[in-house]
C-alpha cells in the first residue's frame, strides 16, 4: 500500500468516519475509490478513516510545496435513466422486481448545501459553492479547508448549531433557504408565486386547485420487449380533465414518487405499494396492485399542490416518447426542489408568533406518535381477526354442522314419519352451520381486508411526518437562535427579520399540510367506518337469515 503525506490540517468528524490529520503527517492509503475526492487511510497509530484526496500527496518523489489549500472536489451530478420504451440494457433493472430507487420517505429529499449562518462582517467562505454531500458521494461532506486559528476574532463567524449536516433539514437545503443563499441562483424567475396558502376558519390551508379532477386506472396488460425476454405490466391511466389515456408501468410510478419526495419537503407523499418478485403476473396480484396504485394516485390528485405541479401533470398527460424524456430531465433539474420550493410559495402577510407555532408543532408531534401507536395496534387486531375468519371461525361452525349432521344420521334409524321430519330439520341445521362457516371465510374480503389496506395506507402516510416534523423543528430552532443573537447584538436586526420571514413561510407550509391531512383524515375515516360497519351489518343479517330459515324447518315437525 502507498504512503501519502498530509499537506494541510484536516479536522475530521469521528462520528462520520473521518480522520483528523495534521500537515506533515504520513498516512497509509488503503483505498482511493471510496467516493469523489475521498480516500480511506490509516495513521501511524492504527486509526482508520476518510481523508480528502486534495489534502494528500502520494510519496513518490520530492514533496511538492503547496501554495495554498486546493478546491474541494466537485459533486458528481447524476440523472436518472430517461428512457421511455426501455430499449436500453440499463433499464432492464427498472422493473417491478427491482430494488426501489426510493425506500423510505425519510431519505427522499434532494440534498442541499450545509451552509453556516454568517454575519455581514464575517470573512467570505473558502469552501465555494460546491460540496460533496450530494447524490453519488456516499454522504460525505466537504472537508474543512480553514487552518486552525485562521478565523477572525470579535464579530466573526456566527455558527448556529441548528442542523446536523446529514439531517433532513440540511440535505433538503433548509439552511440555504433560511439564509437566503438560494435566491438569485435559480435559472427560473425568482419570486414567482406558483402555489398559495390562505387563511381559513381552521387556520392556514392550501389554495384551491385550478381544476379538480380524478384519475382512473384500468386494463392492465402484460407486455414484452427484447423479443419476449423482458416482460412487464402496463396500466392504462386516464385523468378526467383530459380524457387522454396514457400507459404507465410500475417503474414510472416509482420515478414519479421519487420526484415528488425530492420536491416537497413538508407535503405527505405516501409510499408506493411494495414490489414483488414472484407472482407478479397472477391475476389476483395485478388486480390488487392496480387498486393500490389507483388509491395512491387519487390521494395525490386530491392534494391541492401535488395535483398542480408540473412533474405530476407530465406523468398523467405525456404520450410522446421524446416529450417524456424532455419533461423527465426538466423535473430532475428542477430549480425548486426541497426547501427551494418555499421560494415559490405565497403565504398570508400575518406574522406568526414563534411561541404559538412551536406549541402547535409539539401538539401535532404528540398526535402523530399517538396515532402511529394506535394504527399499529388496530392493524394487527384487524389482520388477526381476518385470519380467524378464514381459519378458526370457519372450522368451528363447520364442526358444529358436522355434529348436527351426525345427530341426524343417528335419527335415520327411526323411519316413522314424525321422526323423519325431525331428522330432515336437523340435517338442514347442519347444512346451515356449514354455510355460515363459508360466510365467515368469505367475509374478510368485504370488510377486514379493505379496512386493513386503508390502515396500512395511513401508516405509510404517518411515516412521512418524522422528517417533516424534524425539518420544521430545525426551522423553529433557527429562529429562536437568531432572536437570541439579535438580543445579544451579534446579528443585525434586518438579517434576523429576513430569516424569521422565511421561517414563517415554512411554518405556514407545515400548518397548511397538517390541516389538509386532518381534514382528509376525518373524511376518510368517516367513509371507511361507514363501509366497514355496513358490511358487518350485511354479514350478520345474512347469518340471521340462514338461522331463521333453519328454525322454520322445525315448524313442519308434527309432534
Amino acid at each position: 500500500m502507498e504512503k501519502a503525506k498530509v499537506l494541510y490540517d484536516f479536522d475530521g468528524e469521528e462520528g462520520n468516519g473521518e480522520l483528523t490529520v495534521r500537515e506533515g503527517d504520513v498516512v497509509t492509503v488503503i483505498r482511493q475509490n471510496v467516493g469523489d475526492g475521498w480516500w480511506e487511510a490509516e495513521t501511524s497509530t492504527g486509526q482508520k478513516g476518510l481523508v480528502p484526496e486534495a489534502w494528500m500527496e502520494i510519496m513518490r518523489g520530492p514533496p511538492a510545496i503547496p501554495s495554498g489549500p486546493p478546491s474541494a472536489p466537485p459533486p458528481t451530478q447524476t440523472y436518472e435513466d430517461d428512457d421511455w420504451d426501455d430499449d436500453d440494457d440499463d433499464d432492464d433493472d427498472w422493473d417491478d422486481s427491482e430494488k426501489s430507487s426510493v425506500h423510505q420517505p425519510a431519505n427522499h429529499h434532494q440534498p442541499g448545501k450545509n451552509v453556516k449562518l454568517r454575519q455581514k462582517s464575517s470573512k467570505p467562505s473558502q469552501n465555494g459553492e460546491s460540496g460533496i454531500n450530494g447524490a453519488g458521494n456516499f454522504g460525505l461532506h466537504s472537508a474543512n479547508r480553514d487552518r486552525k486559528g485562521s478565523e477572525p476574532t470579535g464579530k466573526g463567524t456566527v455558527k448556529l448549531g441548528f442542523a446536523n449536516r446529514f439531517s433532513v433539514f440540511a440535505k433538503a437545503g433548509g439552511e440555504d433557504y433560511l439564509l437566503g443563499s438560494q435566491e438569485g441562483k435559480s435559472k427560473s424567475v425568482s419570486g414567482t408565486i406558483l402555489y398559495t396558502i390562505v387563511d381559513s376558519e381552521d387556520g392556514p390551508v392550501w389554495g384551491s386547485p385550478r381544476e379538480p379532477f380524478h384519475v382512473d386506472i384500468k386494463n392492465p396488460k402484460k407486455e414484452t420487449k427484447l423479443k419476449g425476454i423482458k416482460s412487464f405490466i402496463c396500466y392504462q391511466v386516464t385523468p378526467s380533465n383530459t380524457g387522454i389515456q396514457v400507459s404507465r408501468r410500475y417503474k414510472h410510478f416509482d420515478w414519479l414518487y421519487a420526484r415528488l419526495c425530492s420536491k416537497f419537503v413538508t407535503i405527505v407523499v405516501p409510499p408506493l405499494p411494495d414490489k414483488q418478485v414472484t407472482g407478479r403476473y397472477e391475476d389476483s396480484f395485478i388486480e390488487k396492485r392496480m387498486d393500490q396504485l389507483s388509491r395512491w394516485l387519487e390521494r395525490m390528485t386530491a392534494h391541492p399542490v401535488v395535483s398542480q405541479c408540473d412533474v405530476f401533470l407530465h406523468f398523467l398527460t405525456c404520450t410522446d416518447g421524446k416529450e417524456w424524456k424532455k419533461g423527465k430531465r426538466d423535473a430532475e433539474k428542477d430549480d425548486f426542489l426541497g426547501a427551494a420550493f418555499f421560494q415559490v410559495l405565497g403565504v398570508p402577510q400575518t406574522v406568526l408568533d414563534i411561541t404559538v407555532v412551536e406549541r402547535q408543532h409539539e401538539n401535532f408531534h404528540k398526535f402523530v406518535k399517538s396515532m402511529e401507536a394506535s394504527m399499529g395496534q388496530i392493524t394487527h387486531v384487524i389482520h388477526e381477526h381476518g385470519k380467524r375468519h378464514i381459519g378458526p371461525f370457519k372450522r368451528e361452525y363447520q364442526k358444529m354442522g358436522r355434529a348436527f349432521k351426525e345427530v341426524a344420521t343417528s335419527f335415520e334409524l327411526d323411519t316413522r314419519p314424525r321422526s323423519q321430519q325431525l331428522t330432515d330439520a336437523i340435517k338442514f341445521t347442519g347444512k346451515t352451520y356449514d354455510e355460515i362457516g363459508d360466510l365467515f371465510a368469505a367475509q374478510p374480503r368485504n370488510d377486514n381486508y379493505i379496512l386493513e389496506d386503508f390502515l396500512r395506507e395511513y401508516t405509510g402516510m404517518l411515516s412521512c411526518f418524522p422528517d417533516m416534523i424534524s425539518f420544521h423543528k430545525h426551522t423553529i430552532s433557527t429562529v429562536k437562535e437568531c432572536q437570541k443573537q439579535r438580543e445579544e447584538q451579534k446579528m443585525e436586526f434586518d438579517e434576523a427579520e429576513q430569516i424569521k420571514t422565511r421561517a414563517d413561510v415554512v411554518s405556514y407550509g407545515m400548518m397548511a399540510e397538517i390541516n389538509h391531512f386532518q381534514r382528509q383524515r376525518v373524511y376518510d375515516y368517516k367513509e371507511i367506518m361507514k363501509l366497514y360497519l355496513g358490511e358487518q351489518i350485511k354479514f350478520y343479517e345474512a347469518i340471521t337469515e340462514k338461522l331463521r330459515a333453519a328454525m322454520t324447518q322445525y315448524d313442519n315437525v308434527n309432534v
